[in-house]
């Protein structure tokens, strides 16, 4: 290395100590002022004012929310506030405002036992009152409206009340008749019975035509007999199973006269008013998982289990006391099509939950990157918002543009799926009509789902 060399990388390695010196000098005279300070002062790096109250907007943000949430605006409020009462969902005073928020540093069981305390205050405050016996487009709007809020405090709170409400209560809806309806609906929408909905397999979840429970019809007594045949058939994860539920929704393949006659619903009781299961039935733990540990999970086995005739919900299909089997829908295709009805609903809920998500993930993301401030420019100046760098930028602005360019169509959806139209009696051209707005949920979900997977985890 010649001497030239060596002056440089002298001078320079110099420069940067005296630049560094000069940086620590200025901290070090910053904690010099303080200490001689007779009290403790706010320091101005860390001084923040939200946005909403230091900038002056060119609109009203009032306006703007009623735009994103689009309906029932009035009953969404109403329902912050009924939150806010209550220390089931510990809200906290920051700044003059009140904010609510799970406590997800409690235990699995902590979570699971406050999810069911806030479902009997909001069962006790009127909140589902209609949910399932009203008809009517207006009540299911405020229904879908209302659920969105939960979802925004606790996704565990939207699941457990979604199966019991959407699926167990749905599912009664659309398979059963009136006997069904008079029986089941007014106790399930007031939490005198707690349903889920056993579906999913160990061995088959998605593809439900493959599920291996078996139910047999026994002429003599007039009554089904559900049975699982193997390990693969036990009804897997199955939310709300594992502590709460009292009734389900079995889904299995219906035999007669040794003729198996596809897939069917029945209503079967799984607890005693105690809690304890039933006889022949036996119940498992999922545990604890990554998150939704609020949801209580389980597995199910039937032992030939027994329920009456009339527990088959039958406006697809029927079987007679003498054991024969009757169906308005002649091809096994279309009959199992009419079989997707209650999952409709549930589709469009997860659509909304994944938007819901995402506008959560982002406000926080965008929110702290307006505070969060990383380096300068200059050795005096200002450090610089994260907000400003153009990698966060490209990062977190256009899936706020996905989020909101979503929602005029999850809308449309919404009201499509609650029109009227589903409440017209099973016909071919009804099967079509499902086929169709099953479709259309599944590419909502899929479409809203993977944004917002995207926006919450950064991949």
């Amino acid at each position: 290395m010649d001497s030239s060399s060596s002056s440089s990388s002298f001078s320079n390695s110099t420069e940067r100590a005296s630049w560094r010196t000069s940086v620590l000098t200025k901290h070090f005279d910053q904690i010099t002022s303080y200490s001689s300070s007779s009290s403790l002062e706010s320091s101005i790096c860390l001084q923040y004012t939200p946005p909403e109250v230091s900038e002056k907007f060119g609109f009203d943000i009032r306006d703007m929310r009623r735009l994103l949430d689009g309906h029932n605006y009035e009953d969404r409020d109403w329902l912050y506030g009924l939150m806010k009462q209550s220390n089931l969902f510990c809200p906290k005073n920051y700044g003059g405002r009140v904010f609510i928020s799970p406590d997800y540093n409690q235990s699995m069981e902590q979570q699971r036992e406050m999810t069911m305390k806030r479902i009997e205050y909001l069962t006790s405050r009127g909140v589902f009152q209609g949910w399932l016996t009203g008809k009517g487009v207006d009540i299911d709007m405020r229904k879908f409206a209302l659920l969105e809020v939960i979802g925004i405090f606790d996704h565990s709170l939207a699941v457990k009340l979604g199966v019991h409400m959407f699926l167990w209560g749905g599912a009664i809806q659309f398979f059963g008749t009136k006997r069904h309806h008079d029986k089941w609906l007014k106790d399930t929408e007031n939490y005198v019975i707690k349903g889920c909905f056993a579906m999913s397999e160990l061995g088959h979840g998605s593809n439900v035509r493959g599920i291996e429970t078996i139910t047999t019809y026994d002429s003599n007594t007039g009554e089904f007999v559900i049975n699982t045949p193997c390990e693969s058939a036990q009804k897997y994860w199955i939310g709300g199973a594992a502590m709460h539920a009292t009734h389900t929704i079995v889904f299995s393949q219906l035999n007669i006269n040794g003729s198996n006659q596809g897939v069917h619903a029945f209503i079967a009781q799984i607890r005693d008013k105690d809690g304890n299961p039933l006889p022949n039935i036996r119940i498992a733990d999922c545990g604890h998982k990554i998150g939704l540990n609020g949801v209580d999970n389980g597995r199910i086995w039937f032992d030939n289990v027994r329920i009456p005739r009339e527990n088959l919900l039958n406006s697809v299909a029927d079987v007679s006391p003498d054991g024969q089997y009757l169906s308005a829908i002649k091809d096994p295709d279309q009959r199992f099509a009419a079989f997707l009805a209650p999952l409709t609903s549930g589709r469009v809920t997860i659509a909304a939950s994944a938007i819901y998500s995402a506008k959560i993930g982002l406000a926080t993301a965008i929110r702290y990157s307006l505070t969060r401030r990383a380096f300068s420019v200059s050795p005096t100046g200002p450090e610089v918002l994260l907000l400003d760098y153009p990698s966060h930028q490209r990062r977190l602005l256009p899936l706020l543009a996905k989020t909101y360019g979503s929602y005029p169509d999850f809308q449309k959806l919404k009201f499509f799926n609650n029109s009227g139209e589903l409440a017209v009696g099973f016909t071919r051209w009804r099967v079509r009509l499902f086929n169709s707005i099953h479709r259309s949920p599944y590419s909502q979900e899929l479409s809203s789902s993977f944004p917002s997977n995207e926006q919450i985890t950064g991949n």
